[in-house]
């Protein structure tokens, strides 16, 4: 037993004596999926990466190695060489522990909730995952005795878990929320974190071979301008190139509208946001391009999921959406929920199988490979 294994029982008292517990899963993201409260929406700034030295990194105890990386959002630390409880807080990291066949011990009650819709291959390991709720309860997490926290904070929502607190349980890697943006640097470091590289360079080789065959298939319609947006009951927004499938487009190398050309300080002094720009309806002529692809977000929640279908019945039939040149010219796709948490392989490559059946026409050669 490590030392973080034997003060987990010590931090469950000291955490119930100072009434430190944090939200539950009944105040998780899905319930609130507007700009301001779900992890997917939040506008990710890079922190500052740790520039200590890692030759003067505090030496690890025997079953431990020192880690440091560009996306990690704290000093290098000391994690598990075979780390097998794991709780993962964030989409990315879930999904790199589910594909190197460690033990989720834990997620976020949203991550439960939409993950089982969006890669169906996962639901029934699902089943078995504890819900520690967004912030994660840590009552809960001390209780479930985790080798390793794997976290993203410093976000406009907060921090996934408390890290000074959590890091008494288990070693907290803690991403830095620039990972939200682009499914490969998020499943990067947890492929560093969890000794998969391998497999993460093997996952980036059968994407750009697909990315390649797509190019292909396009043509000259590559040239193309596409219109990004969700919709749901709390509002519709523009999605930047520097959101999740912003990337996967700019990775393609297709165009996007003079509407959806702006990221960082540019989109700030154009919108006063960034990466998620809530529009009104008056403004959907922003939305406009040669195709459209949008989305709402995913939900179990049968009350919420009836909710959403009738707002997008109602969406649709609005005489401003109506009158968009690709809705009249029958370039409009209603896509499922994965495109607005496209930040891990499989659910980056299910947006690119999109791409293939309504921009070009055909259904892709190269399967998605698992290493």
């Amino acid at each position: 037993m490590t030392a973080f294994q034997r003060i987990s029982m010590l931090i469950v008292c000291l955490i119930l004596i100072s009434g430190c517990a944090q939200q539950t899963a009944g105040q998780n993201p899905t319930s609130t999926p507007d700009l301001a409260t779900t992890p997917a929406l939040t506008v990710a700034t890079p922190t500052v990466a740790s520039q200590t030295d890692p030759a003067a990194t505090q030496s690890c105890q025997p079953g431990f190695r020192s880690f440091d990386h560009e996306l990690l959002a704290t000093e290098p630390l000391c994690i598990p060489e075979n780390p097998e409880r794991i709780i993962a807080l964030d989409m990315a990291s879930v999904e790199m522990v589910l594909l190197t066949e460690k033990t989720l011990l834990a997620t976020s009650g949203w991550i439960l909730s939409e993950l089982p819709l969006l890669a169906p291959q996962f639901a029934e390991r699902l089943t078995t995952v504890e819900d520690v709720g967004y912030p994660a309860n840590l009552e809960k997490v001390a209780l479930l005795k985790p080798d390793l926290i794997l976290a993203v904070g410093g976000t406009t929502v907060g921090e996934t878990i408390d890290v000074d607190q959590a890091q008494q349980i288990a070693p907290v890697v803690f991403a830095d929320p620039v990972i939200y943006n682009d499914w490969k640097l998020g499943m990067r470091l947890w492929a560093d974190v969890l000794n998969a590289s391998d497999m993460y360079e093997a996952m980036l080789a059968n994407y750009e071979q697909r990315i390649s065959e797509l190019r292909a298939a396009l043509g000259d319609r590559i040239q193309q301008e596409i219109s990004v947006i969700a919709t749901s009951t709390y509002g519709t927004s523009l999605w930047m190139p520097d959101t999740p499938p912003g990337a996967i487009l700019s990775d393609v190398g297709l165009q996007r509208p003079p509407s959806q050309r702006f990221v960082g300080e540019a989109a700030q002094a154009e919108y006063g946001a960034a990466q998620y720009i809530m529009i009104s309806d008056e403004r959907l002529d922003l939305a406009d391009g040669d195709a459209i692809f949008f989305f709402t977000y995913a939900s179990s929640n049968p009350e919420t999921a009836a909710a959403e279908d009738a707002h997008l019945k109602a969406f649709v039939e609005k005489p401003i959406w109506q009158s968009l040149n690709a809705v009249k010219a029958g370039q409009a796709f209603l896509v499922p929920g994965y495109w607005w948490r496209s930040q891990t392989f499989i659910l980056a490559n299910r947006v690119l199988d999109d791409l293939f059946t309504h921009l070009a026409g055909t259904q892709a050669t190269t399967p998605v490979l698992i290493p």
